[in-house]
């Protein structure tokens, strides 16, 4: 058989249609859907680096005091730790932290910006004002600021006469604020 009994074109039905309306509306559902669960994610993940930022601040303020501590007692100037108490001690860092404000009163941190760390000469404490307060908890409502004061240590050494004597081991930091952060 030859091929000049076949037609010379086919006819092929092809048939193109779009979306419908409902698909449509399923498929931008289902990306908000996906995209909300995502954001979500992402803002925890953001408080989340924020929390390990300021612990890890406040360690190396805590590092600072005890260095400060050790030192006078390694110079023999144990008396003068407890005055490491009543200083500012971010100014025992080698490098100040990048979000750090200063000195500041600290009775009216509503007005500080978010995500930085300021020091309140007149009650000798540190503080860190919160910025992701999405997962934050505060113990006081709408109090959003997380503070730290320092502590002398004391331990008791044991004399020959049998009595014991107090007597300083170092200075730390410690938080005085209660939170949840999730």
């Amino acid at each position: 058989m030859s091929n000049t009994h076949l037609p010379t074109q086919l006819k092929i039905k092809h048939s193109s249609r779009g979306f419908t309306l409902i698909e449509l509306i399923v498929v931008v559902s289902v990306v908000a859907i996906l995209a909300t669960a995502a954001l979500d994610k992402l803002f925890w993940y953001q408080g989340q680096a924020e929390k390990a930022s300021m612990e890890y601040t406040a360690s190396m303020i805590k590092s600072g005091l005890w260095m400060s501590a050790a030192s006078l007692m390694m110079a023999n100037r144990g008396t003068e730790i407890p005055a490491l108490a009543q200083q500012n001690p971010i100014n025992l860092l080698a490098q100040k932290p990048e979000n750090y404000l200063g000195e500041l009163d600290s009775n009216n941190t509503t007005l500080l910006k978010g995500g930085n760390w300021f020091y309140d000469p007149s009650k000798h404490q540190v503080g860190y004002v919160i910025n992701q307060r999405r997962d934050f908890t505060p113990a006081i409502t709408d109090d959003y600021t997380v503070r730290y004061g320092m502590k002398v240590l004391y331990s008791e050494i044991e004399l020959a006469s049998g009595k014991k004597a107090p007597y300083i081991t170092g200075v730390t930091l410690v938080p005085l604020t209660k939170y949840v952060w999730q």
